[in-house]
């Protein structure tokens, strides 16, 4: 696409910034694209994090405050050309740059390495930074589920869906007949071309989920409303849990954290067929679609996998299987697709 970006006239739109939305009163408006009065509506965590500033030339749009990056990937994301250049710990380093060759074969080198047993280790803020606002990704999206994590999924779930243009929007409404109020769906994405519906459920972290005890009733509630959608639409849906990976591994696993906790939380995935993703694992599923496979690694792709009755999580490190087993992604992708 050349020197200068799409957006260059107006920098309040560059999607590597900011992410527009429309509102949905309810899922059925969703999938008719009925869309609310209040319009379209434009969500940042740049703008949250305070991570990018002016370029400072005519080429660059943005370059990214080091002492403020998180590395969440939002801008990296929503770049339209792909031109954001990241070092090979997957830190932003040139804005509006045009990657040579050498450069995408040492990052799609780095990204293999993901989904194969170890979590992925993302650079934080130097400690020295004292007066930042967030320190690391995790401890970003440990907090605010609504103006942080939320949006962030929502940016990450637009990027991995192999429509160019899927329909995205926040806090869709819920009708939950089995109770006495509504509810909302916090992340809902269609692909109008391919017929897939994805819906997320947003976690801060893994104890502030299991303390509020809602998560299993929540995804009841999202299947209730999932079945009446028409039946050639491909429906999914998954929780997206923010905060320290190491929370979520089964407790038979070295280095788990969460003892007890873990255990039930994986009985109620295995009795209640669900399925999570962490955050991180986002992440790293969005930067191997960036530097491997624009087709392999996308949420259609992973389609088989969340419904399958042998799985029920994603972490970076791989996939979280019933027994308690954590195994390499493309592994997991065989077996889906014998």
């Amino acid at each position: 696409m050349g020197k200068f970006c799409l957006y260059a006239d107006n920098r309040l739109d560059a999607p590597c910034a900011f992410l527009q939305m429309y509102k949905y009163s309810y899922l059925t408006h969703f999938i008719d694209d009925e869309r609310h009065s209040k319009g379209k509506s434009s969500h940042s965590v740049p703008l949250l994090v305070s991570c990018l500033k002016n370029g400072e030339d005519t080429v660059s749009r943005f370059t990214v405050k080091d002492e403020c990056c998180i590395n969440c990937m939002f801008c990296v994301f929503g770049c339209v050309g792909n031109r954001i250049l990241l070092t090979n710990r997957f830190h932003p380093k040139k804005f509006c740059y045009d990657i040579t060759t050498e450069e995408l074969s040492e990052l799609e080198k780095t990204a293999q390495k993901l989904f194969k047993g170890t979590f992925i280790q993302l650079p934080k803020v130097p400690i020295s930074q004292l007066s930042v606002k967030y320190k690391s990704f995790e401890s970003f999206t440990a907090v605010d589920e609504t103006k942080n994590i939320a949006v962030w999924t929502a940016n990450v779930m637009k990027f991995l869906s192999t429509s160019l243009e899927p329909r995205l929007s926040l806090e869709v409404g819920l009708r939950i007949y089995q109770r006495d109020r509504g509810g909302r769906l916090d992340v809902s994405l269609l692909n109008t071309r391919d017929k897939f519906l994805f819906v997320a459920e947003t976690k801060v972290d893994f104890n502030h989920m299991m303390a509020e005890g809602r998560y299993e009733s929540q995804m009841i509630a999202y299947e209730t409303e999932l079945e009446q959608v028409d039946n050639g639409i491909k429906r999914a849906k998954f929780l997206v849990i923010g905060g320290r990976e190491c929370d979520l591994l089964p407790s038979s696993v070295r280095g788990a954290t969460s003892g007890p906790r873990a255990d039930l939380f994986y009985s109620v995935l295995r009795k209640q067929n669900l399925f999570f993703f962490s955050a991180n694992a986002l992440l790293a599923l969005g930067l191997q679609k960036l530097y491997i496979s624009i087709n392999k690694y996308s949420l259609e792709s992973l389609y088989p996998i969340i419904n399958h009755k042998n799985f029920v999580g994603l972490l970076s490190s791989g996939v979280v299987s019933t027994d308690g087993r954590i195994i390499a992604l493309d592994e997991a992708l065989q077996l889906v697709n014998q």
